[in-house]
């Protein structure tokens, strides 16, 4: 039968050949389905000697059609069907498909972000094995990503359908003779029809078409069309932006109507007006739809005989043929039917051509998803304790059924979420963490417009209200704040709470947290700073109102009882005025009365019906800016253990009314002086002075003793008697001798204090002294500056620098060296003498006898630029580089004796002003204060700060300079309770004292004779931009040291500059990759060059890591190099004992340095490029390992 097949093989019209199968068909019939966008299928009926034909023998196959006529299908078997067997052969039916259908078996659920539509289609296509030949993207058009785009419980095929439907793309299939195989051409306009296709029109004779390829028969159908489309969307991030299109393609077609479509896809409305809008815009979707609606308007059919017929192509009938047909006809469904015994028979749908518009595939509407689909929040960092959001509040969740692998955080696009409520700057919003279960809903189905509708409790996050606690009503964050309101009868109660401080609100029936009561009322409490504010005023009661009935600001048991007291005072201030006592001033607590606390005007008012106390463990201060009055109807009693001082800056007055007025004293004197007037006693009957000892009266000019008008005066020289009845002396005996005097004993009155002047209107000072402004001595003193200006205008300044920048130890690190190296010496010239010391410093020959005790903590310091008077020794702690000093105070000129606006003194702070704001830890105002900068050139430069009165620059923290008596200086002491920096200074350099002669200093010199300062106008919130950055007021680390009055040193301004190393920093840097056998740590490497580097393993772990200070980061360095053995394989145990407790290890003997009075054993790190010259703290490339003798050579002899 093979041989007979063969023999009459060329008469065959058809041929199906089956790769990689043994079965042999013989065509027997066939019918063939090709349309656009549409996988192709042919069903072949054919006949084999090949009874049982195994499935797997054919499907799954690749296999060819063959015509004799040229048409060749290329495809795979999909189906098998045996319709009958016979003797001779049997009969079986199969299906040729396009390999695209295989992508109709598989169904799944996949989330696509960030991808345009063809790039979704080139995905999906590859997964199933289809490279580049087969398939092909024809596009005139560039297509958008997409945020999201869903495939939903659809196949493959209808997924990629769907979305190419969307946009309007068309495919069709081309057959590749040469590999056999079928491709996919996606296009997107007309241009990519296949063109040239042309027929005779000729209709058949019978049933005899004569054998010539032709198309007959024609018929056409018309029908009326929408005329124009209109589209809108919304889109929630440009809510209010317009997103109407409207579109309407010319055509030839009848139209009429309107088609409006809502919430179709897009993000831009696009150009209505324009014939190729902005893709995926909502005009670009209009004509789409309105293109594809135009298609619907007219359909062609015809019929052929040619094979080669196939979608896409644009069919030009020749001949007569009717007007439908003159442009052309643009195919898009062909089938076709033939037999053994017959010839192929093709029937050809289309529409007409035109230059207008293109074929559209019809849109295939989305899959809806009615309910929510549970997912979960998801933050880029697992268990994250906060909410991931974006700058819109949105949220990243990974979805329950997609099954992709992506980075945590990005699972899924920013979802918003549904609140109860929203606003502009308002609404509701309890951030969710990672993990959280919630459930997302579309927006009227739309698989591609999520959103989060709620959260919800699960097994992992179990609900906080069940039934162990269903009274309660919680709302707690998951930093545990939280509003709780308790609703079981009899025990009800509010609790609003958060963790910080434990700061809550408690009303009602306060329980613990074991439920247990602890009270009842309400409690407002914090373990940090409490604050109640209330602009218009406050009311404090303990006044019942029963069941929350009445006014809140009733305040009538409270305002009767003051107006009450008033009443009363009235009263005893009119007999106070009737003595001729001190009056009181009633008239402004009446008027207090009046105008504060019966409207509550900005007053506090404080009442209880039964008593009222205030204690305190320590301290208590009441202060009033004008008049402080205590009113009582019954007694006031002051009572204290210590002192009671009763201070006036005029008057004192007692005014007893009814009853006696008692001073007395149990164990002390009572002292009673008028400094600067008269001392009057009176009694309206007996005035009795007595004592159980002596009685003494003394007068430096004289004593006159007036009775009944009889006299006696004691004056010098003379004892005067007077009387104008009779003198009778009744004595023993009269006894004379020669003349004596006896001097009263001198009374040492100190002078009477200035008092600072008040405005009377506002009740402030006239002007905020100062302690040192800008001054012109020309023009007086300035409050600010415009330029730069000579250093001598702010007064006499100079600046020390410790000894040494060490990059090993810090600043003040000392080697010691032979003595003659160069020599710096850390006392200033000798201007003049200091004044003699008094009680809290030794005279200065007792200071030159003592030792100097400079202490471990701190470096002797050198003056490195500027002038200075007073000589000494200035001592800081090491981490201090530098310190500027200036004493105002001495070059300063007057403001003046007194003006108008400082009524009898001038505009600085007194010296013991100062003192009193440094034992309390108060600011001190001041016109200039001074900050530290590296310039363009990297040298270090001092620059100022004009502070305007009221802003947050003007105040200076004070301290004072106590003598310590065991170190022999100064040293600064701030108040109890605050914390600043180690300074000392030392008056004299003592005779015999340990205090270097020399530090070795290699600091440059700072060479400025001018300081530029920043000018802050007074009363502005805001001044001119500088040309340099102005720092933050906690940045300017700056002192006003104030000495004894005894001392005779002036109060000292100093600004500081804080050690580098002592900054916070990151590690940066890559470290050096080691090779070769030589030991890393090896003394040829060590001991000479540059020393040894940090190795790239160390870097790689250290980089990015965060560090208080370099001696935190030399410590984890040491401790990293311990972890890895072969690094320290060359140590000793002792040496890596050492480095794993994060120490140095020591160094062999060549290594070490020896000198005079020590000996350094130990590794040290080293800065290639200094600090001071813009080197890296914390960069591992400017590291290097060197032993204690390369490093001193490094830094003090090359």
């Amino acid at each position: 039968m093979d041989n007979w097949s063969a023999l009459f093989d060329g008469q065959t019209r058809y041929v199906l050949d089956i790769n990689d199968s043994t079965v042999k068909a013989d065509v027997l019939r066939f019918r063939g389905r090709e349309a656009l966008s549409e996988p192709f299928r042919w069903d072949i009926e054919f006949t084999s000697l090949h009874a049982n034909i195994p499935p797997e023998q054919v499907l799954m196959k690749y296999a060819s059609l063959r015509m004799r006529g040229g048409k060749n299908v290329h495809g795979m078997v999909t189906r098998l069907e045996w319709l009958s067997t016979s003797r001779d052969q049997s009969h079986y039916r199969l299906t040729l498909s396009s390999r695209l259908t295989l992508l109709g078996y598989t169904r799944q659920c996949a989330v696509f972000q960030n991808l345009s539509v063809p790039e979704v289609v080139e995905q999906v296509l590859r997964k199933h094995g289809l490279e580049g030949p087969d398939f092909e993207f024809r596009l005139e058009r560039t297509y958008p990503a997409r945020e999201l785009i869903t495939q939903w419980r659809e196949t493959d095929l209808q997924f990629i359908q769907r979305i190419l439907s969307e946009v309007g793309i068309y495919w069709r299939t081309e057959m590749d003779d040469v590999r056999g195989l079928d491709t996919c051409i996606l296009a997107d306009s007309q241009l990519n029809y296949q063109f040239d296709v042309q027929l005779p029109y000729s209709e058949p004779s019978g049933l005899f078409d004569g054998a010539a390829d032709s198309v007959w028969d024609v018929r056409t159908w018309h029908n009326i069309a929408t005329g124009t489309v209109a589209t809108r969307d919304y889109n929630y991030r440009t809510a209010t932006m317009p997103m109407d299109a409207t579109v309407s393609v010319r055509s030839d077609a009848v139209t009429t109507g309107a088609h409006y479509r809502y919430t179709a896809p897009y993000r831009d409305a696009g150009d209505d007006t324009s014939p190729e809008p902005e893709t995926e815009s909502g005009a670009f979707y209009a004509r789409i739809h309105h293109e594809r609606e135009l298609s619907r308007s007219a359909r062609i059919h015809l019929f052929s005989n040619t094979g080669h017929l196939t979608p896409g192509q644009v069919l030009e009938p020749q001949g007569d043929v009717i007007t439908a047909l003159k442009e052309g006809v643009i195919l898009t469904l062909v089938t076709f039917r033939g037999a053994r015994d017959s010839r192929l028979h093709v029937s050809v749908w289309g529409v007409p051509y035109t230059e207008r518009y293109c074929f559209r595939p019809a849109e295939i509407p989305r899959p809806l998803i009615p309910g929510t689909l549970p997912a979960r929040i998801e933050s880029r960092e697992k268990n994250d304790i906060y909410p991931h959001l974006d700058e819109q509040g949105r949220y990243r969740v990974r979805l329950d059924f997609d099954r992709d692998a992506t980075d945590p955080g990005y699972g899924y696009l920013w979802l918003r979420m549904a609140k109860p409520t929203a606003g502009e700057s308002s609404g509701w919003h309890m951030p969710l963490t990672d993990g959280t279960e919630v459930a997302i809903a579309y927006s009227n189905g739309d698989i591609d417009l999520p959103y989060i509708a709620c959260a919800l409790h699960d097994s992992e996050h179990p609900d906080h209200v069940t039934r162990d606690n269903h009274t309660r009503n919680v709302l707690r964050t998951p930093a545990n704040n939280k509003l709780r309101m308790e609703d079981r009868r009899g025990e009800e109660h509010i609790k609003l709470a958060t963790e910080y401080g434990k700061s809550q609100l408690n009303s009602g029936h306060m329980v613990d947290s074991q439920g247990q009561r602890r009270g009842t009322g309400a409690e407002l409490r914090t373990d940090e700073h409490g604050v109640i504010r209330a602009g218009k005023g406050l009311f404090v009661s303990a006044d019942a109102q029963p069941k929350a009935q009445g006014e809140a600001l009733d305040r009538d048991a409270a305002l009767k009882e003051i107006d009450r007291l008033n009443q009363q005072l009235q009263q005893l201030e009119i007999a106070a005025e009737k003595a001729q006592a001190l009056k009181a001033d009633v008239d402004s607590q009446i008027q207090m009365f009046a105008q504060r606390l019966k409207p509550l005007n900005e007053a506090l008012l404080m009442t209880a019906p039964e008593g009222m106390a205030l204690t305190s463990g320590e301290d208590m201060q009441l202060a009033a800016g004008r008049n402080l009055a205590v009113n009582a109807g019954g007694d006031i009693s002051v009572g204290t253990m210590g002192n009671l001082t009763a201070l006036a800056g005029e008057k004192l007055g007692l005014f007893a009314h009814t009853g006696q007025l008692s001073l007395k004293s149990g164990e002390g004197a009572i002292d009673v002086q008028a400094q600067n007037a008269s001392l009057r006693l009176f009694a309206e009957k007996k005035l009795t002075l007595s004592s159980a000892s002596d009685i003494s009266f003394a007068g430096k000019k004289r004593i006159t003793l007036i009775g009944g008008g009889s006299y006696l005066r004691l004056e010098a020289g003379k004892v005067e008697y007077g009387t104008t009845a009779s003198y009778m002396r009744k004595v023993k005996r009269t006894m004379a001798a020669s003349a004596s005097a006896k001097p009263a004993e001198a009374v040492s009155l100190p002078p009477p204090a200035t008092m600072r002047e008040f405005n009377p209107e506002t009740l402030t000072p006239w002007v905020t002294p100062v302690y040192a402004k800008s001054c012109l001595k020309e023009k007086g003193c300035t409050d600010a500056g415009t330029a730069e200006e000579p250093v001598d205008n702010f007064g006499q300044m100079t600046i020390f620098a410790q000894p040494v920048e060490d990059d090993c130890c810090g600043y003040g690190h000392q080697h010691e060296h032979a003595d003659d190296e160069v020599v710096q010496h850390a006392q200033s010239a000798k201007k003049r003498k200091p004044d003699a010391g008094g009680a809290n410093a030794p005279a200065p020959a007792q200071a030159t006898a003592a030792p100097l005790a400079l202490g471990a903590a701190t470096g002797v310091m050198t003056q490195v630029w500027g002038e200075w008077s007073l000589t000494g020794v200035l001592g800081a702690a090491r981490g201090i580089p530098y310190v500027g000093a200036m004493m105002s105070a001495l070059y300063v000129p007057s403001a003046g004796e007194g003006s108008d606006r400082v009524p009898g003194r001038d505009e600085f702070w007194y010296e013991e002003e100062l003192r009193q704001k440094a034992l309390t830890g108060a600011k001190a105002t001041t016109r200039v204060r001074f900050f530290w900068r590296q310039d363009e050139q990297g040298n270090m430069r001092v620059y100022g700060v004009h502070t305007g009165e009221g802003t947050p620059y003007e105040g200076v923290r004070t301290a004072n300079m106590v003598w310590n008596s065991e170190n022999n200086r100064y040293e600064f002491t701030p108040a109890h309770g605050a914390d600043g920096p180690l300074i000392t200074w030392t008056p004299e350099r003592p005779e015999g004292s340990n205090l270097p002669s020399h530090t070795g200093s290699d600091i440059r010199p700072i060479d400025q004779a001018t300081i530029l300062v920043t000018p802050i106008p007074d009363g502005k919130d805001e001044y001119t931009t500088p040309p340099f950055p102005v720092p933050e007021e906690r940045d300017l680390n700056d002192y006003i040291l104030v000495f004894p009055a005894d001392s005779g040193i002036k109060p000292i301004y100093v600004y500081l500059k804080d050690d580098a190393r002592n900054v916070p920093g990151e590690a940066t840097g890559n470290g050096v990759k080691l090779s070769g056998d030589k030991p890393w740590l090896d003394m040829s490497v060590t001991n000479s060059g540059e020393g040894a580097p940090i190795p790239s393993q160390i870097a790689d772990k250290l980089r990015g890591q965060k560090f208080n200070s370099f001696d935190d980061f030399r410590e984890t360095i040491w401790n990293e190099i311990g972890r890895h053995p072969e690094l320290t394989k060359d140590f000793t145990t002792v040496n890596k004992d050492r480095i794993e407790d994060g120490l140095a290890p020591w160094v062999p003997k060549e290594g070490q340095y020896i000198g005079p009075n020590s000996i350094v054993k130990k590794f040290a790190i080293h800065h290639v490029v200094p600090i001071k010259d813009g080197g890296g703290v914390y960069d591992m490339d400017n590291l290097r390992i060197v032993t204690p003798k390369l490093h001193d050579e490094i830094h003090y002899r090359r």
